[in-house]
């Protein structure tokens, strides 16, 4: 049977090439793929909280006494009840007299001190705010617009206002992620591990890990108050400094880290950068012998760049790159 092409005007219609019906089916899968990445990785999508109930089949190892078995006295056999700290109270320690005598900035209450100071030095500018809590939950953080979810953030001092932060540092950006740990205020949000975690636990103290030793099943047994996934850890166990990290990103920088002392006594440093004459930024080693030289026993790196932001009484008080950015939460204190 004979086929034959329409005419139009005296020429011949072509049917469609191969050519042009691949291109065609090209462009339809990049608009897919646009329209796919537009809702699955830029529009926010606010999420909820993980059910931790999975988590509570664990049941912590008890602890073996070292003492010798009690004799027939019945003294023995029954010690005087003593005082048992409630976990997250630290009561007991938090300082009696003003921590904040001749620093650039104070903020002195019955169950927050805070004392900051400014440090320049080796073409580096940067804060350190040295903290004490009463009790766990005046260490607090916060999402941006109020939401938990995927790309949902907002400028670090407009949550800190939203929230009446009297101090704040940027977090983990975990908006910005799939992956990673993150628990707030004692809420379990994301049980997805990532590289490195910071836990700090409702007892008050702060623990890095990585991926391969950290359990959540055990942390929460233990009972989290704070998580985050960033990083990387910045001390040994032991406290002391470190020369090789879990990071691409170790030249100079500015930086934000929070360290820990004991329980209820933690600081934070934000570290300025870019910024030629004024502060070239840290690296991680050097950002490391910090700590060891502040004195902490743990330090964990959060979101540097220009989220690297340090927020007191309603004001930025260091100098972020190029004005600073949006970031996804903060951690602050009210």
């Amino acid at each position: 049977m004979e086929h034959r092409h329409k005419q139009t005007n005296g020429k011949t219609r072509k049917r469609p090439g191969a050519i042009n019906v691949i291109i065609r089916d090209i462009v339809l899968f990049a608009i897919a793929l646009n329209l796919f990445a537009l809702f699955h990785h830029v529009l926010p999508r606010k999420m909820q909280p993980v059910d931790a109930s999975r988590y509570t089949s664990f049941t912590p190892t008890p602890i073996v006494s070292d003492l010798p078995a009690s004799s027939s006295d019945p003294s023995a056999a029954t010690p005087a009840p003593s005082a048992t700290p409630i976990p997250g109270d630290f009561s007991a320690t938090f300082p009696a007299a003003d921590t904040g005598a001749n620093a650039l900035y104070s903020y002195q209450t019955d169950t927050v001190n805070i004392a900051i100071n400014r440090v320049q030095e080796n073409s580096a500018t940067y804060f350190i705010a040295d903290v004490y809590v009463k009790n766990i939950d005046a260490l607090k953080a916060a999402f941006a617009n109020g939401k938990y979810g995927r790309n949902i953030y907002d400028f670090p001092l407009t949550t800190a206002n939203e929230n009446h932060a009297v101090f704040a540092v940027t977090g983990d950006y975990y908006s910005a992620r799939s992956q990673g740990i993150v628990v707030r205020n004692g809420t379990l949000y994301r049980d997805v591990p990532n590289t490195d975690v910071c836990v700090l636990y409702n007892d008050g103290e702060l623990k890095t890990y990585d991926s391969a030793s950290f359990n959540l099943t055990e942390a929460i047994a233990r009972g989290i108050w704070q998580s985050w996934s960033f990083g990387p850890p910045l001390l040994d166990e032991n406290g002391g400094k470190l020369s090789e990290f879990n990071s691409t990103l170790t030249d100079r920088h500015p930086r934000s880290a929070i360290g820990y002392y004991a329980p209820g006594h933690y600081c934070f440093v934000v570290v300025d950068g870019r910024q030629k004459n004024y502060s070239i930024g840290m690296n991680l080693t050097e950002l490391s012998a910090l700590f060891e030289s502040l004195g902490c026993k743990q330090a964990y790196n959060f979101d540097g760049g220009a989220t690297a932001v340090m927020i007191f009484q309603g004001n930025v008080i260091n100098q972020p790159y190029k004005g600073g950015r949006e970031s996804g939460d903060i951690v602050y204190f009210t």
